[in-house]
């Protein structure tokens, strides 16, 4: 895996894995190092670019933070927008370092014409003009895109903070999805809550067909009832977290520690060989993109992979 740093930076790169904050802050970092690197005074210290790209300051860094990104109206330009980008900055060279550097936190947020849009921009791009992409997935952009960028993914070491003695929330720590739980508090809160009581009582028989489509599907559909599609997908993300990562514990079981909150060690692991990868293609389904670049239909994304999912659930060995 290319390990990617301020000197070897390529100008386009897709940066795979947990949509975490520590992954954020890592782009922000590899920036800054890229900015102060090609420096056009000497004088700037590292501690002035440090500064200037962590307040927000920095002339030459342009993030994209936002769930979406739209391409703007072509009259107004407005801040934000990839018509703003490719109008009011990239035509015009970078003022204190030598190099412009552009983050999309959530690439997977660039939308429909915006995305057509900064096709020609990624393909051809200025000299020392660097765009960084974020996402769980390649799989999650366009080839077109994908054609254009070196792939690569960051692996995110949990801080030096103690980890949190109760197993579900130690797991969500190490899972990447703090930013999420920050963000939506009380939805998130409410859902692991349903998660665990349910976990508390499942069969892992015929039994469970409802218990587990409760919290799949239908409660983080409600909670998040009100968000856009984009929240909500990560919503069932965030819900089958716990049960991908226990398919990985009963795969991995007796050579590296268990990850999960919950054990699956009665699934024969041909089962959860297969349970893994049908849950791989729901993950990728949930952010396909067709006809204009809309998502697929949730619920037959859902009921399409489920149906698949719950008769490996209960087998057994």
């Amino acid at each position: 895996m290319l390990r990617i740093n301020a000197e070897n930076a390529p100008q386009t790169v897709i940066f795979e894995g947990d949509m975490s904050p520590e992954k954020a802050a890592h782009l922000r970092q590899l920036g800054c190092d890229i900015l102060h690197l090609k420096r056009r005074e000497e004088s700037d210290t590292a501690a002035l670019t440090s500064t200037l790209v962590h307040e927000g300051r920095h002339p030459d860094l342009i993030e994209f933070t936002g769930e979406t990104v739209l391409i703007g109206s072509e009259k107004d330009t407005p801040a934000g927008t990839v018509r703003h980008l490719q109008k009011k900055i990239l035509p015009y060279a970078p003022w204190k370092s030598q190099a412009r550097v552009v983050i999309f936190q959530n690439a997977a947020g660039i939308k429909d014409e915006a995305e057509t849009a900064m096709l020609k921009t990624l393909e051809e791009p200025a000299p020392l003009h660097y765009y960084f992409l974020s996402v769980p997935t390649a799989e999650i952009l366009k080839e077109t895109i994908r054609s254009r960028a070196v792939i690569t993914r960051i692996q995110i070491s949990p801080s030096g903070q103690a980890l949190p003695a109760d197993g579900w929330q130690r797991f969500y720590h190490l899972a990447g999805v703090r930013d999420f739980m920050l963000q939506y508090p009380e939805a998130t809160e409410k859902l692991v809550a349903e998660t665990r009581a349910a976990c508390d009582t499942l069969a892992y028989s015929n039994d469970d067909f409802l218990a587990l489509e409760r919290i799949l599907y239908s409660v983080p559909r409600q909670l998040f009832d009100k968000e856009t599609v984009s929240v909500q997908t990560r919503a069932l993300r965030f819900a089958i977290l716990p049960f991908f990562a226990a398919l990985r514990d009963r795969l991995t079981e007796g050579h590296v520690p268990p990850l999960a909150p919950l054990v699956l060690n009665r699934m024969p692991v041909a089962a959860a060989l297969k349970a893994t990868d049908h849950i791989r293609a729901y993950l990728r389904s949930l952010e396909t993109r067709i006809f204009g670049n809309r998502p697929l239909n949730q619920q037959t994304v859902f009921y399409s992979f489920y149906f698949r999912f719950f008769p490996l659930w209960t087998a057994r060995e």
